[in-house]
């Protein structure tokens, strides 16, 4: 569990850098308008267009920056050496800018040393940080500034580094606890998935030996009808292979397709959860089953949802003789004392039969 946390905890460290890498890009461009914009305006430098192809050097060597894989080099030693040069560069280019332009330069300090102190890790980050710092004294010693502005400079980029570091820290942390939450959600329904595929084989298996045993004849009705109610506990447990909730429709048509008589199924969409499906589909196999013994086909199941969720089971015979069934007789428990709702069966005013349950409302 150690070598998998220090495994996540690099890959979140690598993207988070790569992600400041990419953002270096367009503080990069933005440095560079600033700086051409200065240069422009402001003609206090003693070497403008020496700073102007200074400049376009350093946007030239952004756009090839752009262009580089970091995302597969960054981990690699040649992508920390291209990140070293990146950085060297970075930090020679603020300098020049610095001597030659005038103090108002400074201000890229507050962009340029935090970023190295951000996309720079372990030892390589002390490196480049130490000769950040001795480059800002040095630049600080050339510019002719008091010692107190220089001091308030320095101690200025001293904290945006600081901040830097403190808000990078934050922020890999709080994505390191998201992405190991994340790996145990996703390995907890793997399991559960696992759980679901073996307890539906294991299901199936039960009815297959509970129809080895059947005897002959109409002694073997109660086999049959055992062994449909272990399938239709079976199918929830298959669709919960597929997904972390079932369909009420997919399950309806589950249960139709094994039916001995054409069934259609006609369901609005809801998302059942593991316990209210498995009442849901004993409830449907019992009345479609029923149907087919008692009615007469064809046979229509109905789910519809609203404010109440309704069950119907329609057929074009007028038999209810069968309402006092062990089959029905389940329903009715199962409806009233699992889904807490009713059930009724009754004769259609045009001819035929409908089994209908209502509980409360299934969400959509």
């Amino acid at each position: 569990m150690g070598a998998r946390s220090a495994a996540s905890d690099a890959i979140v460290e690598l993207g988070f850098r790569f992600a400041a890498v990419r953002a270096g890009y367009w503080l990069g461009w933005a440095s560079i308008a600033v700086v051409l914009a200065g240069l422009g305006f402001d003609g206090g430098a003693r070497h403008r267009w020496l700073l102007v192809g200074l400049t376009l050097a350093a946007a030239a060597a952004n756009t090839v920056a752009m262009g580089i894989p970091w995302r597969e080099w960054l981990a690699s030693r040649r992508g920390s050496l291209l990140l070293d040069i990146w950085c060297g560069g970075l930090i020679a280019f603020v300098a020049l800018l610095v001597v030659d332009g005038g103090s108002n330069f400074a201000l890229l300090l507050f962009l340029s040393v935090p970023f190295i102190a951000v996309v720079q890790n372990g030892r390589r980050r002390v490196v480049w940080l130490a000769a950040s710092a001795g480059t800002c004294t040095v630049a600080a010693a050339l510019v002719p500034l008091s010692a107190g502005a220089t001091a308030m400079r320095l101690a200025l980029v001293a904290v945006a580094v600081g901040v830097a570091l403190v808000l990078a820290r934050a922020i890999r942390r709080e994505t390191s606890a998201h992405t190991r939450a994340a790996a145990r959600a996703e390995l907890e329904r793997t399991l559960a998935k696992e759980g679901n595929h073996r307890i539906k084989n294991d299901l199936q298996t039960v009815a297959d030996l509970l129809l080895l045993g059947r005897p002959e004849g109409g002694d073997g009705a109660a086999f049959d009808g055992t062994a449909a109610r272990i399938r239709s506990i079976a199918t929830v447990h298959r669709l919960l292979t597929e997904a972390d909730q079932i369909e009420a429709g997919a399950l309806l048509r589950s249960i139709a397709e094994s039916a001995p008589v054409p069934v259609a199924v006609d369901a609005e969409p809801a998302a059942l959860d593991a316990a209210t499906a498995q009442k849901l589909g004993i409830v449907a196999n019992e009345l479609v089953t029923n149907a087919a013994q008692h009615g007469t086909p064809p046979v229509l199941v109905q789910l519809s949802t609203g404010s109440r969720t309704r069950l119907r089971v329609d057929d074009r015979g007028s038999d209810l003789d069968g309402a006092t069934g062990f089959g029905l007789e389940l329903v009715r428990r199962v409806v009233e004392q699992g889904l807490g709702g009713s059930f009724e069966l009754r004769a259609l005013p045009g001819g035929g039969t409908r089994a209908e349950v209502v509980f409360p409302a299934v969400p959509k």
